[in-house]
């Protein structure tokens, strides 16, 4: 299996993602859900029910699972 590359654009898929904001920081894993329809996540930094479509970063993923 393939690892994907770092991208720009938004997931499109409910997964778990490694996200980081700048090409140097650090990557942190994301649960990616759908919520009323959007797709969103919640997190200290980005508030509840975040759309994940106004997040400026890279994403990478879906993470498979182990």
């Amino acid at each position: 299996m393939t690892t994907p590359e770092w991208s720009t654009e938004p997931p499109t898929q409910p997964g778990t993602y490694w996200f980081k904001r700048e090409p140097t920081s650090r990557a942190m894993m994301m649960d990616v859900r759908e919520t009323d329809g959007a797709l969103t996540v919640t997190g200290e930094w980005s508030g509840p029910d975040q759309p994940v479509a106004t997040l400026k970063g890279q994403w990478r993923g879906p993470i498979p699972p182990s």
